[in-house]
């Protein structure tokens, strides 16, 4: 793994001994904040979040991390910045980053057709696995249907049920497809499922543990994990989180992931997610002709006004100039929006309780760039 070398290397050679950082951790930064608390504390006020978990990063590996609102809706106790929380489709950076580091490894090519890989796995009436390549997968074009409508509108009765990645294929595939392969972006999580699906097959082992050896060992994320089969609590400590049902909304903290499997269902924390962003950002986990085609953008006006998507990964202009590389995700009861640029700056945001409003969404991308400009 290139990022365990360079530090293996910089170790032996003195070049980082006795700097008080340890590998994988972060120095603690004096940075401004004041706009960006005052963005938060907008949000806040604006958009009823229960609580919101913010991590900053500067270019020189420093974090800051704020947190606002409370841990249970109706208690007082106060919410903590470095708290675990589901992180939705954010996952799917992760499994694009394994995906692009087998083929690094010269195990799968991008524009090889998935059936290489899986054969007879994508069983729908109007496409089948020779028809779309992993690049399309990886990106969104392959035409694919969604299950997470199927999820979305029986959240209760969904709750505590555990489906295996590929019954929450044959569930998508019930769908007609959106496109032809290659024809147009079209977000659908059953590309991703199969992405990991892959992982597992090319690799021989669990996706679980290609995620550990290959991403959060390395890095030293140590609070972030996908969960095992059926394991519906959050391992540590964490805030409550809130599905919009009703009102006051339904608490929705434990519940059953693996419909979301290597397209949502890992947990992390605010800053865990600006370690991994901002080390893909700035090269360390890719070759620059892998991060390259990685950072090939599509528009993605669909995913939000101005988004580009690359393979797993998000592009947008920030209001500084600079662009943006990251993702966003919207799993039952937290939304977390993360990116960072090629300098090693990046910042997240997550809140615990789904959105309901445009406006809304746009105050939280809008907090990521305020918090990236300022530094």
């Amino acid at each position: 793994m290139r990022y365990r070398r360079i530090l293996g290397a910089l170790t032996a050679a003195g070049l980082i001994a006795g700097s008080g950082v340890v590998a994988g951790s972060s120095a603690r930064a004096s940075m401004p904040t004041s706009a960006v608390r005052a963005a938060l504390a907008e949000t806040m006020e604006l958009d009823g979040w229960p609580a919101a978990l913010v991590a900053v990063r500067d270019e020189g590996d420093r974090v800051k991390t704020l947190a606002s609102g409370v841990l249970e809706l109706g208690e007082t106790k106060k919410a903590r910045a470095g708290d675990q929380v589901r992180i939705g489709s954010s996952t799917k950076t992760f499994t694009a980053v394994i995906v692009l580091q087998l083929v690094d490894e010269g195990l799968v090519s991008l524009d090889e057709p998935v059936e290489t890989y899986l054969p007879g796995v994508v069983r729908h009436p109007d496409v089948t696995g020779a028809e779309i390549t992993v690049r399309q997968l990886l990106q969104h074009t392959s035409g694919l249907p969604d299950m997470s409508g199927d999820i979305g509108q029986n959240l209760i009765s969904w709750q505590h049920r555990y489906i295996s990645p590929r019954a929450s294929l044959d569930l998508a595939f019930t769908h007609p497809v959106e496109n032809a392969p290659g024809e147009a972006l079209s977000y659908s999580n059953a590309n991703f499922i199969l992405a990991g699906l892959l992982v597992e097959t090319v690799a021989g082992r669990p996706f679980a543990e290609e995620l550990e050896r290959r991403l959060l060992e390395p890095l030293g994320l140590d609070y972030t994990y996908f969960p095992e089969q059926g394991e519906e609590e959050i391992r540590g400590k964490h805030p409550h989180s809130y599905i919009p049902l009703a009102d006051p909304p339904t608490d929705y903290t434990v519940f059953d992931p693996s419909w979301a499997h290597a397209a949502g269902a890992m947990v992390s924390t605010a800053e865990d997610m600006t370690t991994f962003f901002s080390a893909l950002a700035e090269g360390e986990l890719l070759p620059a002709s892998l991060l390259a085609e990685m950072q090939q953008t599509i528009p993605a006006d669909s995913i939000w006004p101005g988004a580009a998507y690359g393979l797993g990964l998000i592009a947008f202009e920030l209001s500084c100039g600079v662009t943006a590389w990251g993702h966003g995700g919207d799993a039952p009861g937290t939304v977390s929006r993360v990116a960072a640029t090629e300098d090693g700056r990046a910042a997240a945001i997550v809140v615990t309780k789904n959105g309901t409003e445009a406006a809304a969404e746009q105050r939280l991308r809008d907090l990521v760039d305020t918090a990236i400009c300022a530094l």
